[in-house]
């Protein structure tokens, strides 16, 4: 890293903390610090989630992923498109969780079914979030002292050895965004998440021109992809995938299935689910994440891919030695294949290229810190802790300085555990598979709750229930068999027929991974839950939950969807664009499935072809060629199309948090079925009512 490098990484921490500092003077209430009072619009909303959404160690799990499955990885991505825009055009899930008016999916879990519900899911799925984010620091950490080449620095603390550089690094970034947190809440998380999430982009654009026409020959890398990569794991051909590790085309066949059953159930980012200053706005919010999606394709793909050219071809050998010496130096299998790119990537970028990169994974790491860390602190307040007061303490509310200081409480708590889990856990898999692992304790069966609720009047509370206990103990039985696959070996030849133990004895480890595993829990508890509320033949009142009818907030623009609910034809009526839509809201709308129908039919008649016609590898490398030059194009235009908008956004907030009217009682507190800010305004309501009609 030269002095230019580390002058851009400087010049985006002194920004980005000027902003934050003036998000704090706004945050005033518990809505504030939760759900930026609701006050957000549909351009920060997807670029400030998306961006929230792209850690670093999501950049790194890719790059652990693309450096084994090359382009193949992005074919195979394309099946997921038309999911991924018809959840967003459509409002799935996030329109009417956005109507509930909850704050958190377990406020939304009290309202639907009952309050010890809310208390159970608040600490499975804190716990299961809490286990799944433990590991992000470790990867942010080793990613900048490998790409930066800071010194390994052993010490002994209390009989265990760790890294002292490795430590103050995970200390450095987390003290930022913890910091970034505190100072303003939902607030700052989003308008910081949007400055950086903007900044990604255009150095993604950047990096796009520099990687396809000036880093290396295009085919060289290319050569190199097809002479060095297994027969059966392609780089560049989907077609021969057979033996790529763990990320086949049945990966990602069930992150299709899981997109779609599971949205909106991960609570890491549960503070954008609820900022939306209108249901509209959150599910354009999301229309417009699916576009910028785009703009991270390029460089995620096509640096794991130059980096695996680099590391391969003779023509890089001698300046890739080093990067080889480095990487041979790392004792674990695992945390080597997870710096592969990283340390390859710090040997062949020049300085400037080098440094911006290196922003781009500190903005990374802060956004998806910073906005974890709220969720997951405020998400054990918010759903074990207060609802538990609430029981014994009853409706009392509690006043709003207190309440926000315990939420920081707890943050600093969730700051304390990552850090010493990263400091000392080891590493066994690939990080998505770890993804998967962790986050089917709870991921594996809140779906069914979340869908059963939002849409079905006779999902019971006994069905949730069902699912979620069948759900944990699938979860925690795959955990186990996973990590302790020896001992569990024993256990299956004392229980199994003979012939099958025997078989089973011969695996070296667990036959199924851990995202087969997330796919057989999603549906068995889907299953559990509709046969079991089917039986308790409860229902529910949708108007109330979703404040229509007689129950509509009109500021929130909730009226209209009770006239829809009366049109025969309502099931269509989600696709077409209604008065609340303006004219970028039609323009994005079209370009969603411009989008999708473009791709998605490149990703049919390919696959069709490839599977009928022996297509050669050198045609392919051809294809990816247009193919990266194509997104190049469209991450510019989505560039240009949200940085206008999300500053017109920002000004709005700005104005919006000036003038919002806050409520007290705007807590997430829910009584009966209804939450505590809904009752009373409902009295307040009937009171003005009555006294006029008195005064009349």
């Amino acid at each position: 890293m030269t002095f230019i490098d580390w002058l851009v990484l400087v010049l985006l921490i002194g920004f980005i903390t000027a902003v934050a500092l003036s998000t704090k003077k706004y945050m005033q209430s518990v809505a504030d610090f939760l759900s930026a009072s609701r006050c957000a619009g549909k351009y920060l909303l997807g670029v400030a989630d998306g961006m929230s959404g792209l850690g670093a160690i999501s950049i790194v799990a890719v790059f652990e992923m693309t450096y084994k499955a090359g382009f193949t990885a992005s074919w195979w991505k394309l099946m997921l498109l038309p999911i991924g825009v018809i959840i967003a055009s459509t409002g799935w899930v996030q329109y009417r969780f956005r109507q509930t008016r909850a704050m958190t999916l377990a406020q939304f879990f009290e309202i639907r079914y009952n309050r010890s519900f809310r208390v159970y899911a608040g600490i499975v799925g804190y716990a299961s979030g809490l286990i799944n984010f433990a590991l992000f620091p470790a990867v942010g950490g080793r990613f900048f002292q490998y790409y930066c080449g800071f010194p390994q620095w052993p010490v002994t603390v209390l009989g265990t050895e760790i890294d002292l550089t490795y430590a103050l690094i995970m200390m450095g970034l987390l003290g930022i965004s913890i910091w970034f947190t505190f100072m303003g809440g939902q607030i700052a998380v989003m308008v910081t998440d949007f400055i950086q999430g903007m900044f990604v982009n255009i150095v993604f654009v950047l990096l796009g021109i520099y990687m396809l026409f000036f880093l290396f020959d295009w085919d060289t890398v290319i050569a190199a992809a097809i002479q060095y990569a297994p027969s059966d794991a392609s780089l560049i051909n989907p077609a021969k995938t057979s033996g790529t590790d763990n990320f086949g085309p049945d990966y990602f066949l069930i992150s299709a299935f899981s997109s779609f059953y599971c949205y909106m159930a991960w609570q890491g980012s549960q503070g954008y689910f609820s900022s939306a200053r209108s249901p509209h706005d959150a599910r354009m919010g999301r229309v417009i994440g699916q576009l910028r999606n785009i703009t991270q394709t390029l460089p995620l793909a096509l640096l794991p891919v130059c980096a695996f050219a680099f590391l391969h071809h003779p023509d890089w050998s001698t300046q890739a030695q080093a990067a080889h010496d480095t990487l041979a130096g790392i004792d674990s299998e695992q945390i080597r294949s997870q710096l592969t790119v990283t340390v390859a990537s710090a040997h062949f970028l020049p300085p400037g290229i080098m440094g911006l990169f290196a922003a781009v994974m500190l903005a990374a790491f802060i956004s998806t810190h910073d906005t974890y860390l709220h969720s997951w602190g405020s998400i054990f307040i918010q759903d074990v802790i207060m609802p538990l007061r609430q029981t014994f303490v009853g409706d009392k509310v509690m006043s709003p300085q207190n309440h926000v200081l315990l939420l920081k409480a707890s943050i600093f708590g969730v700051c304390l555990f990552i850090f010493f889990f990263s400091l000392l856990f080891g590493q066994q898999q690939d990080i998505l598979m770890f993804f998967a692992l962790t986050g089917t304790i709870y991921l594996g069966w809140a779906g069914s709750a979340i869908i059963g609720g939002l849409y079905w009047k006779r999902a019971s509370s006994a069905g949730a229930w069902s699912a979620s206990v069948v759900g944990v103990l699938l979860a925690i039985a795959g955990w186990y068999v996973t990590y302790e696959w020896a001992s569990s070996q024993q256990l299956i030849v004392q229980l199994f027929p003979a012939d099958w133990a025997a078989q089973m004895s011969k695996w070296e480890e667990f036959p199924i991974n851990a995202q087969h595993l997330f796919f057989w829990t999603m549906l068995a508890t889907l299953i559990i839950f509709v046969v079991v509320s089917l039986f308790s033949r409860e229902t529910f009142d949708m108007d109330q939950l979703l404040h229509r009818g007689d129950y509509a907030v009109e500021e929130d623009g909730t009226a209209m969807e009770s006239e829809e609910e009366k049109d025969p034809n309502r099931a269509l009526s989600i696709f077409k664009m209604g008065p609340e839509f303006a004219r970028d809201d039609k323009l994005l709308f079209i370009g969603s499935y411009a989008y999708i129908f473009l791709f998605f039919a490149v990703f049919l008649v390919g696959t069709v072809y490839m599977l009928s016609t022996d297509v050669s590898d050198q045609a392919w490398g051809g294809f990816w060629w247009y193919f990266c030059v194509i997104i190049l194009l469209m991450t510019t235009a989505v560039t240009a199309v949200v940085l206008v908008g999300g500053i017109r956004n920002l000004k709005e907030l700005y104005e919006m948090l000036q003038n919002v009217k806050r409520n007290a009682h705007d807590d997430g507190t829910v009584v009966g079925s209804r939450s505590l800010v809904d009752v009373q305004e409902a009295d307040e309501a009937s009171s003005e009512g009555a006294s006029g009609r008195s005064s009349h």
